[in-house]
């Protein structure tokens, strides 16, 4: 039994590559967007029973909760910040924490790799790549200058960095917080996928 963190950099395909580990270990996948999507759903009344319904039958689901949904929501939607709302890191804090408990789970984002560092049978996985290769990507897939590329990039990432400052005093590219480093620039996402696969081998050998 295993648990894996992945913390990313804006643009290395982070969400595709816990989806694509989970289904292959068997694991359970849990990201913030994923309780963001419930949250949303448990706002249209006539869907909240069939919603906790489905919910119920994941063991890590089961740790979320109207309350934890309606926080982090807040956060993705951008009206409050994590740095902003305690609560946040209160509420992600308690999850991931009983997520690592209910163990086999992928774990993207949240300050898991500060939360979990130095917890047996996890590994910590830190998806990077080039910033010039990131810019060139938005500028392509958005029509965006360079400068307002370089800025949107900056502004999605900032949040991450302070955060992980704010409540762990880290830097978020610390290397000793992390197992396993890929760089996505000049890593397939299949690729990637198998490099986490074998290393979490050795984590629960």
């Amino acid at each position: 039994m295993a648990v894996i963190t992945i913390n990313k950099e804006f643009g290395t395909e982070g969400e595709k590559v816990a989806s694509l580990v989970a289904d292959r270990l068997g694991y359970e996948y849990i990201g913030k967007n994923l309780v963001a999507d419930i949250a949303k759903e448990l706002h249209i009344s006539e869907s909240e029973a069939e919603t906790f319904h489905k919910t119920s039958q994941s063991r890590i689901l089961r740790f979320v909760d109207r309350y934890t949904c309606s926080i982090v929501q807040k956060v993705v939607d951008r009206e409050h910040g994590c740095l902003d709302d305690k609560n946040y890191y209160e509420v992600t804090k308690k999850l991931v924490e009983n997520v690592y408990e209910a163990g086999d789970v992928i774990i993207l984002g949240w300050g898991s790799q500060c939360l979990l560092k130095g917890k047996p049978d996890t590994l910590h996985v830190r998806l990077i790549k080039d910033n010039d290769l990131k810019i060139n990507d938005i500028m392509k897939s958005q029509n965006l200058s360079h400068k307002a590329a370089k800025d949107f990039i900056d502004r999605e990432e900032g949040d991450l960095k302070a955060y992980v400052k704010q409540y762990f005093n880290e830097d978020w590219k610390a290397a000793h917080l992390y197992d396993l480093i890929i760089d996505m620039g000049k890593t397939s996402v299949e690729k990637a996928v198998d490099m986490i696969c074998n290393n979490v081998k050795y984590k629960i050998e």
